[in-house]
């Protein structure tokens, strides 16, 4: 399994997300990984860790895979959803890779916030 990052990295800028027990790195994201996340984010409102269903996992998925993506270069997606995630690790990595994105920070106070939005991603509401 390819869990390791690019050590040719600079980390510098980079976010640690808890995944399957373990942490891994999120980068800010390149142009072409928000493209790729893009029509998933607006998938994502009011998702919690109690809340997600079958439909709603996928977007998750997608998010989260595209986030570690740039420090985790050699992670395919079969071994990415083959890890043991738990979906409150799920839940909790969405924000962090959204704020890598560009978008709002997520508040700490409600857990819930402006990252699920358009807005979220600099585009009008």
């Amino acid at each position: 399994m390819s869990l390791d990052r690019d050590e040719s990295l600079d980390l510098s800028a980079a976010r640690t997300v808890r995944l399957a027990g373990r942490d891994f790195y999120v980068l800010p994201l390149s142009l072409r990984q928000i493209i790729a996340m893009a029509d998933h984010v607006p998938k994502l409102s009011g998702i919690t860790a109690e809340n997600l269903s079958g439909e709603r996992l996928m977007p998750v998925c997608e998010v989260v895979w595209d986030g570690l993506r740039r420090a985790h270069p050699k992670l395919t997606k079969d071994e990415f959803l083959d890890l043991p995630i738990t979906m409150a690790e799920l839940v909790a990595a969405v924000p962090v890779v959204i704020e890598q994105a560009g978008g709002k920070k997520v508040s700490a106070d409600t857990g819930e916030g402006q990252p699920h939005r358009a807005s979220a991603m600099g585009t009008p509401a």
